[in-house]
């Protein structure tokens, strides 16, 4: 197990970068980081987090905060896969360029 460390900001980011189809076994592994890396009651609170139509604010707090998440080989390559097609399709912004950055050398 490795351990990948991620802000507020990539934290809400991951799920889109995530593969939305695929095999099976994909989709398992996909559903296990969603697990591991979505937010908790606890932290909506402490970190004041809200969505709306325009995206997701949060306080001060939240800006310095980084989360560290155990993820397994299987998680890890299904992740730098996703890092990987989002930049062979050239979907790459500036909104998600630190997440693929991060993946793809992890």
């Amino acid at each position: 197990m490795k351990k990948l460390k991620l802000t507020i900001k990539e934290r809400v980011i991951l799920s889109d970068i995530l593969p939305q189809q695929g095999s099976k076994l994909q989709q398992i592994i996909v559903r296990s980081i969603v697990r591991k890396t979505e937010f908790n009651s606890e932290e909506i609170d402490e970190y004041g987090l809200k969505w709306s139509a325009q995206g997701v604010a949060w306080n001060e707090k939240a800006k310095s905060a980084e989360f560290e998440f155990e993820v397994s080989e299987s998680e890890l390559s299904v992740l730098k896969e996703a890092a990987s097609l989002i930049d062979k399709e050239n979907r790459v912004t500036q909104h998600n360029l630190s997440l693929l950055e991060k993946l793809e050398s992890f």
